[in-house]
This record gives C-alpha cells, sequence and structure tokens, in this order.
C-alpha cells in the first residue's frame, strides 16, 4: 500500500467516524426528547387517573417562581417551608414559574395559604400567551391571620384593558399581586392549581385505543391520533379543542422531522389544548404501563436536586486527590485529569439537572469544575492572543459558518440577535469553553493518543456532548470542535478561538430558522 493510498484510507475512515458520531448524537437527543414526554405523559395520565394536579409550587425556593424573586418588593425571603415578602408600599408580585400554558376551563381552582398582616388585597394577573393582553382578576381580601384562599378562576371576575371580561381560556404567565400598606408581610406556603370539581378521571385499565380526533373509543381509553402536519392537523386540533372540558385529553404526537420540528409541534399543540397530555407516538404501550405503575405513588420531587450533596463531594475530594498526588506516568496522569475534567460538566449536563439556576450542590460543583479546570494550565502550554495566522484561521472558520447558515437562512434576514450586554457575556463563556476542551481536553488527549487526528476527534466529541440534548447543537459543536481543536494543536492561542466560537455563535442563531436551530439552551432548559 503506497502512503498516498494510506493517507486516503485514513481520510476516508474519519469522515466514517465523523458522520457515525454525527448520527449517534441525533438518536441520542431523540432518544432522550422521547424518554422525557414519556416520562412526563406517564406522569400526567397517573395524576388525571388519581384525581391529582401537576400544577403545585411550594414556594419555599426561588426555582418556584418567576426569576427567584419578589417583584417590586422591599424583601422577600425563602423559609424552609414558606416564603415571607415585605411590602414597599407598592403593589407586588409573586409569578409563578409555568412550564406550560395552563388550561383553565380544567385547572380553575386555586388554592392558596396565605397570611397578610396587616389585612391587604390579592389579585390575579394572567396572559394567555406572553405577548397577549393582561387578565386582571377581582380584588380577594387577605386576612391578618392565616387562610386558605379558595380561588375559582372560572367565576373570580375579570376585567382587560380595564373593561369587564370572561375568564381567561389559557395562562401562559400566572402572578400573584398583592396591595399592602408599607411595611407589611406576606407569608405564603405553597400554591395549588385543582382540576375543576366535575372533571373525569382517565380509567387507565381499560384498553387504549388510538382514534381520530372527535371519534369515541367505547369501553376503552381514548388517545387521539394528531397528524403530523397540513391542513388535517389544523382541522384535527380545531375539533379536539371543541370537545368536552370535563375530560382531559390523551394526544399521540408524531415524531416525524427533526427534534425541533417536534418540539415545535407540542407546542402548537398545547397553544390550541393547553390541558392535553401529549403521549410520543414511538412510546404509547410503555406511556401507559408506567402511568399504571404510578397511580399509587405519582413520582414527586424536581430535577433541580439531581445532584446531591455526597456525590458532590466525593467529586470534589476526588479532583483535590488527584490534583495534589497525581499518577507519576504522563499518559496516565494525562487520561486522568481529562476524565476528571470532563466528569463534572457531562454529569451535569447529561444528567438532565441543570436548568440555568443552580442550586447549591450545583454552585459547589461548578465552582470546583473551574478551580480545577484553571489549575490544570500551572504551567500553561498555550498562549493568549497568538499569530496573525491564528486570527486567520478562525476567522475562516466564522466566513465558512457564514456561507453555511446563509444557504440554510434563504436570505430572510436575521431571525434571532443578541444584545451587547448578553453578547459579552458569551464572549467571555466562549473563551472558557475554548480552554476547557482545548486548553485542557484536547492538549491531554494528545498526550493520551499520541495522534492529532485522535485528539482533535475526541476534543470535539466532549465539546459536543457539553451541549446534549440539543441535536443541532451538538451538530455545530462537533463541527465546529473538530476546526477549533485542530486549530488549537496547531497554533496553541486561546482568544483567536474565543472570538471565533463566539462569532460562530451569533451567526448561528441570527440567521438558523427554529426549525433547524430551536435554541442555543442545553440540559432540561432545552425543553422549556
Amino acid at each position: 500500500m503506497t502512503p498516498r493510498t494510506a493517507r486516503l484510507l485514513l481520510g476516508c475512515t474519519g469522515v466514517l467516524l465523523v458522520a457515525a458520531t454525527a448520527w449517534a448524537l441525533l438518536q441520542s437527543a431523540q432518544w432522550r426528547l422521547t424518554v422525557r414526554l414519556r416520562d412526563s405523559a406517564a406522569h400526567e395520565l397517573a395524576l388525571a387517573a388519581a384525581g391529582g394536579t401537576p400544577y403545585r409550587w411550594r414556594l419555599n425556593d426561588p426555582g418556584d417562581i418567576i426569576a427567584g424573586r419578589v417583584f417590586f418588593a422591599r424583601d422577600g425571603v425563602f423559609g424552609p417551608d414558606e416564603l415571607v415578602v415585605t411590602s414597599d408600599g407598592r403593589a407586588f408580585e409573586v409569578g409563578l414559574v409555568l412550564a406550560r400554558p395552563v388550561d383553565v376551563g380544567r385547572f380553575s381552582g386555586l388554592r392558596l395559604p396565605a397570611r397578610c398582616d396587616p389585612a391587604g388585597m390579592l389579585s390575579l394577573r394572567v396572559r394567555e400567551r406572553l405577548d397577549a393582553p393582561e387578565f386582571a382578576s377581582a380584588a380577594i381580601p387577605c386576612g391578618a391571620t392565616r387562610q386558605q384562599l379558595s380561588l375559582d378562576l372560572a367565576t373570580i371576575g375579570w376585567t382587560s384593558g380595564g373593561r369587564p371580561s370572561g375568564s381567561p381560556r389559557a395562562a401562559a404567565m400566572l402572578r400573584l399581586s398583592f396591595a399592602m400598606p408599607p411595611g407589611g408581610v406576606v407569608r405564603l406556603n405553597e400554591a395549588t392549581l385543582d382540576r375543576t370539581r366535575d372533571m373525569r378521571r382517565i380509567d387507565l385499565q381499560l384498553p387504549v385505543s388510538v382514534v381520530e380526533a372527535g371519534a369515541n373509543a367505547h369501553g376503552e381509553t381514548a388517545v387521539y391520533r394528531l397528524p403530523a402536519g397540513g391542513t388535517g392537523q389544523q382541522t384535527a386540533l380545531a375539533t379536539l379543542a371543541a370537545l368536552d372540558a370535563r375530560q382531559q385529553l390523551p394526544v399521540l404526537l408524531p415524531q416525524a422531522g427533526s427534534i425541533e420540528q417536534q418540539l415545535a409541534l407540542r407546542n402548537a399543540v398545547y397553544a390550541r389544548l393547553p390541558g392535553a397530555i401529549l403521549i410520543p407516538a414511538t412510546a404509547l404501550a410503555e406511556t401507559f404501563s408506567r402511568a399504571r405503575a404510578l397511580v399509587h405513588a405519582p413520582p414527586g420531587g424536581g430535577e433541580r436536586h439531581a445532584v446531591r450533596w455526597p456525590a458532590v463531594l466525593a467529586y470534589v475530594l476526588t479532583l483535590a486527590l488527584f490534583r495534589l498526588r497525581p499518577p507519576g506516568q504522563e499518559r496516565l496522569r494525562a487520561l486522568v485529569e481529562v476524565l476528571l475534567a470532563l466528569a463534572g460538566p457531562l454529569w451535569l449536563i447529561l444528567g438532565d439537572g441543570f436548568d440555568g439556576n443552580p442550586d447549591v450542590t450545583q454552585t459547589v460543583l461548578i465552582a470546583s469544575i473551574v478551580l480545577y479546570a484553571v489549575s490544570l494550565s500551572v504551567p500553561r502550554p498555550w498562549r493568549w492572543a497568538g499569530s496573525a495566522r491564528a486570527w486567520g484561521l478562525a476567522a475562516g472558520v466564522v466566513a465558512l459558518t457564514t456561507v453555511c447558515a446563509l444557504a440554510f437562512n434563504g436570505m430572510q434576514g436575521v431571525e434571532r440577535a443578541m444584545g451587547h450586554a448578553q453578547l459579552a457575556r458569551y464572549l467571555v463563556w466562549a473563551l472558557f469553553q475554548q480552554y476547557l476542551i482545548c486548553g485542557v481536553c484536547t492538549e491531554r488527549w494528545l498526550v493520551v493518543t499520541g495522534s492529532k487526528a485522535l485528539a482533535v476527534y475526541l476534543g470535539a466529541l466532549g465539546f459536543a456532548l457539553l451541549h446534549f440534548p440539543n441535536g443541532a447543537l451538538m451538530l455545530a459543536t462537533l463541527a465546529g470542535g473538530l476546526c477549533w481543536c485542530a486549530l488549537y494543536l496547531r497554533e496553541r492561542a486561546l482568544l483567536p478561538l474565543a472570538a471565533s466560537h463566539a462569532a460562530c455563535a451569533i451567526v448561528l442563531l441570527g440567521l438558523l430558522p427554529r426549525e433547524m436551530l430551536w435554541s442555543a439552551e442545553v440540559s432540561v432548559r432545552f425543553f422549556q
């Protein structure tokens, strides 16, 4: 075999490896979406069978309210089992986090244990869509002794634009607005939206039948089929929206097309049918099987607390141990360092527990990752600015990205744009990502493998996995990672890579349509 033939075979092998990796990444993202839809649907089916509700806010955690704080108040403090708010004289608002719109016709009973000292007034602020006009409820007295406020959202009395109005059909925004004198204190334990009293329960013991919208399933539990697109889909949604409000509708969600298209369809269904239970088409039987297992004990808790103290402390101690007493053999040391540097971030992202608002354990985990990664560059094998060639090659990656994005954009203009503050923050974030993936991981993969090609591939693979389960973003970061890791090994300069990374992100977010790049979010935030 001639050297030229050997190089050609190696090149073809590399292309096939990258293609297989891209396929595997997309399959893993599809699997994660199906699992999430399946588990969510099973939970909702179990609650619908037991007469429970998925809408409950404990109000002892910043994650339960919008932005983790009370708006227009002097102070808002989260205690072990309550939220204590002190008024500054203005009406203050507590926004309840909604993962999806609420079907007000099916979940209209608001229970709110509260104490207002001195007595004050409570009203609700609701928007059917985030860009829709606001509905305001009639004011409800809140007494100085603890009481259970029970409100029927269907009959409470509403105004919109200052005029009397019927009750909102859905709630994409739900805020509690309190009017209190300066220094007044409100104590809130929790908030719950209960099902309307005459809602029928779903019988999970009956056979399951997939039927067309509007059809009946006599003696069986009906799951309504939804066409994948076109006028048939719109007709089916309109038919389902007109069905009896006393039942919750299980709907079979098609899984044709990309993950982004499936998420867009999910949101379109929720916009028309906010009370629907969406069941993934490829996991119908498994969803009902899980729901039957959960019906007597629906799962509680939340994803925010997936990272626990014992595991975090064990990880931190492991980092400290191997940093102070690293293996003596060079390859083994490099392997241990790269695995430890990646283990924390991958645990955070792949574990589906990071929603962008880290709790205490996650904050400790992130801080330990940063400190460990920074300590690995003493002494540092890389430079900051690099040569003019480094900047030129990094700019070439941006140019190639722009050409590809424009081809998919169809010259339709900018889809989404970053503000100046967001851009500045992202540039810093891109610098750290390039440092971790190139300056820490690719540098050590080179020592472990002895091959630049394998080091580049492994560095890019780690970069892609850190964007799980965002399928399109994993493909983009795999491609970008191959370029940036190769440029790093050639130039050993970080700032050109960070600038190129940030510029490519701006181009992709600005030009790629949402059906191709849903968002730049990762972990659980990707599904929100």
